[in-house]
């Protein structure tokens, strides 16, 4: 595996954004289908009596105002290539009033020390060189359009790169009742894009350009001298003003204050622009974080006077030389991110690190410190925010695992997939925790689709359930064990396959939703069935869940629920990266707990498996 192979395009191949237009529209259910598939997502969860109503729930709906919106969105469907898209970023996102750190933006420990490289505070502004450098070569293949879309099949299904736009250059526009994307990236077609980066720390922030005068990118020694400066600026001089702790408030808030900052002077105007249209965040955080779990707790809660909240991507800092990054996820998606991290570790990795102590003359890039005017309400609006932030730093509670008992290698010598295989453990990890069954949310890929992101997955089935109950039964024989197991399995497998051709539930019924709520008349009965809430519905699932493929890097969001948990995990050759959220007042959750229980159950189905195995020797 190389960066160029993965990469850069060949020769001869169509640009990044023109495979883009050539994917197919994303694919309508026929409702009747749609409902069907609910129904058969909602009997684990349903007693005999519940189902019923809720059957009656779902006839009615299909008969009556169910398929009068379904026409609409028809409607919709035929003269757009995706429907969803406008409705995702606006109500699954956007009308959302939360802080955005910590309870939205998705974090990841960014990991040198697999490659080799020291992650100490002697190698802190080297390493921040050259990853900032690798992050200008990545936002070079974006801009030039000379990035190889994501694939799959041995490159025969290409996947949208659209979202690969909204990396760089984007902000997250606060708005008094809904927040909006802005994006100035632009591509070499499409025209000149910005070129300069931000760094902030300290509650300061200072701008510079990552290119010369020809266009070729600063070179490495260049930005280690613009990075010596800023933190010799920011070890000898005062804190700054913090503004940037204001994007950490409910969105209301920072909207009503974004407002009044541009009120104030066009100066203000000018500072907002050139922050929100950067093409590179970095944020230094005094912090110091230990472990990959520290670094991912304090990425989302650190320094709130130097992260400027609403941009889509953001790289941390540590001062001891520990790195992050974090992405706002209405902007893109996790599978975003991971293709980033894998590209900065690759080049580092392969890029040999330059002569920092060589004797030519390193040019001096312009560098110039950025100050908002202020009056005396944002001043006291700064120190109510950055109270307000500290209530909040643990919120969240986050942890970060390697379970090394085996990997994908052996799953696959057992003729399972290991994402279905990892997904079937998980829930019966759950249920040996807290003795019940968990509405299960997992990410179905849809980016092989036009402007597409993602559908649901509700892989909480009627065949796991079944397993857990053959588990958890002390008179099953391990092949009734193993034989469960391979049956759930094989079964998220096959529901993975079917979700990701357009056949899933609940970005349907979302869109039957907005078609109710933009045309005013009212919400649906069929949207308050308690069954539907229980099976997580409008967001309601309980274990919040996402594979992010198949190297070291893995990242995580806030549970769904205050009683949920989020878990994410990647798998490699030998083994398996889990990363596990949950809610600090949640007097029901334990990730560390459900993270120790979750490495057992990976042991115990390895011996059920091997049993069954040994058996027909």
């Amino acid at each position: 595996m190389d960066r160029a192979s993965i990469y850069f395009l060949d020769e001869g191949e169509l640009n990044t954004y023109d495979y883009d237009e050539t994917l197919p529209a994303l694919p309508l259910p026929d409702l009747h289908d749609t409902l069907k598939r609910y129904y058969e997502s909602l009997k684990p969860f349903g007693s005999h009596k519940e189902l019923s109503n809720s059957k009656e729930i779902i006839k009615k709906f299909e008969s009556g105002v169910g398929a009068q919106l379904h026409e609409k969105l028809k409607e919709l469907a035929a003269i757009k290539k995706n429907w969803l898209n406008e409705w995702w970023d606006k109500y699954a996102y956007h009308m959302l009033r939360l802080p955005l750190h910590p309870y939205i933006v998705m974090g990841m420990p960014v990991k040198f020390e697999v490659i080799n490289i020291p992650e100490t505070p002697a190698h802190l502004l080297k390493n921040l060189s050259r990853m900032i450098y690798h992050t200008l070569e990545f936002w070079e293949l974006a801009h030039k359009a000379t990035m190889k879309p994501l694939s799959s099949n041995g490159g025969k299904t290409k996947y949208s790169s659209a979202l690969y736009k909204r990396f760089f250059s984007t902000t997250r526009v606060p708005g008094v009742e809904f927040d909006y994307i802005k994006s100035y990236f632009k591509t070499v077609k499409d025209g000149a894009t910005p070129s300069h980066a931000i760094i902030s720390g300290k509650g300061r922030i200072f701008v510079f350009d990552c290119l010369h005068t020809d266009g070729t990118i600063i070179t490495q020694q260049e930005i280690r001298n613009v990075l010596q400066r800023i933190r010799c600026t920011l070890d000898y001089e005062p804190m700054g003003d913090c503004v940037p702790v204001l994007t950490h408030d409910d969105r209301t808030t920072w909207a009503n204050n974004y407002m009044h900052l541009q009120e104030i002077s066009a100066k203000n105007i000018e500072t907002l622009i050139t922050i929100e249209s950067s093409s590179i965040f970095v944020a230094f955080d005094e912090n110091e974080p230990q472990t990959y779990e520290e670094i991912s707790l304090i990425c989302v809660s650190g320094d709130y006077h130097s992260k400027w909240g609403d941009r889509s991507s953001t790289i941390i800092a540590y001062k001891n030389g520990r790195f992050a990054c974090i992405g706002e996820h209405s902007a893109y998606d996790g599978s975003i991110s991971v293709s980033y991290a894998l590209f900065v570790q690759l080049s580092m990795y392969e890029v040999p690190e330059p002569d920092w102590d060589s004797q030519e003359v390193i040019a001096i890039v312009p560098l110039k410190e950025l100050k908002f005017e202020l009056d005396e309400n944002l001043r006291v609006e700064i120190k109510r925010a950055m109270v307000d932030c500290d209530r909040r730093r643990n919120d969240i509670i986050i942890t970060h695992d390697c379970f090394k008992g085996y990997g994908k290698e052996v799953i696959k010598k057992w003729n399972l997939h290991p994402d279905s295989f990892i997904q079937v453990v998980m829930q019966l990890a759950y249920a040996k925790l807290h003795n019940e069954i968990a509405s299960t949310y997992e990410t179905a890929l849809m980016r092989h689709y036009y402007n597409g992101r993602t559908e649901t997955l509700r892989s909480c089935t009627t065949e796991v359930h079944k397993f857990i109950q053959v588990a958890n039964n002390s008179k099953s024989s391990n092949s009734e064990i193993c034989s469960a197991f391979r049956n759930a399995v094989n079964h998220h497998n096959h529901m993975m396959n079917e979700t990701r051709e357009g056949n899933g539930v609940d970005r349907h019924l979302f869109g039957l939703w907005c078609i109710a709520y933009e045309n005013g008349r009212g919400i649906p009965e069929f949207y308050e069935d308690p069954l539907y809430i229980k099976s997580g519905g409008a967001g309601n699932f309980i274990l919040s869940t996402s594979t992010l493929g198949y190297s070291t890097n893995v990242g995580f969001v806030a549970p769904m629920t205050l009683d949920g948990y989020g878990v994410f995990y990647t798998i490699t050759s030998d083994n398996i990266y889990i990363q596990i959220s949950a809610f600090r007042d949640s007097s029901k959750t334990s990730p560390h707990k459900f993270n120790e229980t979750f490495k057992q159950e990976f042991s115990t189905i390895k011996a059920v498996l091997q049993n069954a195995y040994d058996s027909k020797l």
